[in-house]
């Protein structure tokens, strides 16, 4: 079975990344296991040190920040994942074909060849402007974890294996950083229905697209904010950042959405770091293209169209009412939106939700005119909106399963990593 090295790539990145944070955060190898998020400590280092010397920063801090943040001293013991739901999203995210199925699925997949010539040679393909890599400038991070994952081997069946299991993570990443919630509430059938309520959904669920993947990772990094777990969120600031451009602006929404949710306690810095690590990883990557004169033509920014903003909002009423792609889902996660009684979390992903896309719409308004003529033709609207969906999804979910008698004046619940870990 040629796809068994991704399985096995999967498991040894797991391990690599529990020992990893079992060393930075002072916890037991075993907890850190069982804990999702610990491959994305492993992706998270892999990556800086892909990067070559210019990576040297970006993972010193990192590991500085991840050891030196304070934890909460009130952990409770730790919470069991919620493994059955876990189960039917790895089956359904897996019973695909193990072959490319969609076009951007090639150009993914294609970069991860790279890493079957050496570790770290699709960051050294990205930059050498004699390999004409596509899109140009595009940050590398996603395409090399799935070669990681497929242990440096060249088949396409391991390729697509390892990028599904990165989905699979994703996902178990973001139950991590939100089950202690949804628990208490047995909102589990519920989120199943809400998630098969969105037919775009179950495209993207049984695809190795970034878009869903950017959007798990971004309510992980916002629900371990929420949570006091700041170690765990940096780590997440870092990969979204390596995922795509658009990743740094995510982390900064989840981070507005924190602090629009709730006072902070002071100093405020520890809760900005996932921020400013963004920043840090997406400065590097920038300056890296710019050494190398790797030219950025998607992502450039020019002087802002003003006027597209019109044609902008006809095309998004246009996407979010297609009933065929979205359902009802938007309708009804809308009404959510603009609910007025909120508790601290739903305040947290409306803002994050909200910021995320004014960023977005941001992007395309200053950049080049062919991504706005490929958002008037194209899919980029509906693929925008899937990275908003998990945000969206999450909001929906704890407002129709709220407790008799939550106000928005309730605290979040405050959940910690393992009580080891002080």
């Amino acid at each position: 079975m040629t796809n068994a090295a991704a399985f096995a790539g999967a498991a040894f990145l797991q391990l690599m990344g529990a020992v990893l944070r079992a060393l930075v955060l002072r916890a037991r190898v075993r907890d850190s296991l069982v804990a999702p998020s610990s491959m994305f400590f492993a992706l998270a280092l892999l990556y800086a040190s892909a990067l070559g010397f210019a990576g040297v920063v970006l993972g010193s801090t990192l590991l500085v920040c991840a050891r030196l943040l304070p934890r909460p001293v009130d952990a409770p013991a730790r919470s069991l994942l919620p493994w059955g739901a876990l189960a039917v999203v790895v089956a359904l995210v897996l019973m695909r074909p193990w072959v490319p199925t969609h076009w951007d699925e090639f150009v993914w997949l294609a970069k991860a060849r790279f890493e079957a010539h050496g570790f770290g040679a699709g960051v050294r393909a990205s930059l050498d402007t004699a390999q004409h890599v596509i899109p140009a400038g595009y940050p590398p991070l996603w395409p090399a974890a799935v070669g990681w994952l497929s242990l440096g081997g060249d088949g396409l069946e391991t390729h697509v294996a390892a990028a599904s299991l990165l989905v699979c993570w994703c996902a178990a990443a973001a139950a991590e950083a939100w089950w202690p919630v949804l628990r208490r509430r047995e909102a589990g059938l519920l989120a199943l229905t809400v998630v098969a309520a969105a037919p775009l959904v179950w495209v993207h669920v049984r695809s190795v697209y970034v878009d869903l993947p950017v959007g798990l990772l971004t309510v992980a990094l916002l629900g371990f904010l929420l949570t006091d777990r700041i170690a765990p969120a940096c780590v997440l600031a870092v990969v979204l950042t390596g995922f795509k451009d658009e990743g740094v602006a995510h982390v900064l929404a989840a981070t507005l959405g924190l602090f629009a949710s709730r006072t902070v306690k002071r100093p405020v810095l520890p809760w900005l770091t996932p921020a400013l690590l963004a920043l840090v990883a997406a400065v590097t990557w920038r300056w890296l293209l710019h050494r190398h004169g790797v030219g950025v033509i998607d992502h450039a920014a020019h002087a802002p169209v003003v006027e597209w903003l019109p044609t902008l909002g006809r095309l998004l009423v246009h996407h979010v009412t297609d009933l065929p792609t979205w359902g009802v889902f938007w309708a009804v996660a809308v009404g959510a939106l603009v609910s007025a009684s909120m508790t601290p979390q739903v305040k947290a992903l409306r803002w994050t939700f909200i910021a995320g896309l004014v960023f977005l719409v941001a992007a395309l308004v200053t950049g080049p005119e062919r991504v706005r003529v490929f958002a008037e033709n194209g899919t980029l609207l509906n693929r925008m909106l899937m990275q908003s969906w998990p945000a969206a999804a999450l909001l929906l979910v704890l407002r129709l399963n709220a407790p008799a008698g939550e106000t928005s004046g309730t605290s979040p619940t405050r959940t910690a990593e393992p009580s080891s870990e002080k």
